[in-house]
C-alpha cells in the first residue's frame, strides 16, 4: 500500500508562480506592444493573470495563459485616441471638445 495519500500535491517540484516570470511576461508585452499605452498594458496583464487564477490554472501554467489572453485583449482594442478616423470605425465617435466662452 502506498504511503502517498490520494489528493496530496507532489511538492517535490516547485510550481509557485513568481514575481519574476511575470514581469518577464509584462517586459514581452510591453516591448511587443509600443503602439498601446504601458498602464493599459499592465491593467490588462494584471486582470488576465487574476481571471486565469480564478479560472483554476495551475501555478506553472498561469504565466503563459495569462500572457496569451493579454495579447487577443490588446488585439481586439481600438486604435489610439488620437486618430479620429479609427475612433469612427471602432463606432466610438469623435469627441466634441467644446471652447470655454471668453472671461468678460
Amino acid at each position: 500500500m502506498p504511503s502517498v495519500h490520494e489528493g496530496v500535491a507532489d511538492m517535490t517540484v516547485d510550481t509557485r508562480l513568481t514575481n519574476r516570470e511575470l514581469r518577464a511576461a509584462a517586459d514581452r508585452l510591453l516591448a511587443d506592444r509600443c503602439d498601446v499605452p504601458a498602464g493599459s498594458v499592465m491593467r490588462t496583464f494584471s486582470r488576465a493573470v487574476r481571471t486565469t487564477l480564478l479560472d483554476g490554472f495551475s501555478s506553472s501554467e498561469v504565466v503563459a495563459e495569462a500572457e496569451r489572453r493579454t495579447r487577443e485583449l490588446l488585439a481586439q482594442r481600438p486604435a489610439a485616441a488620437g486618430r479620429p478616423y479609427l475612433r469612427m470605425w471602432a463606432g466610438v465617435g469623435v469627441l466634441a471638445v467644446p471652447r470655454p466662452r471668453r472671461a468678460r
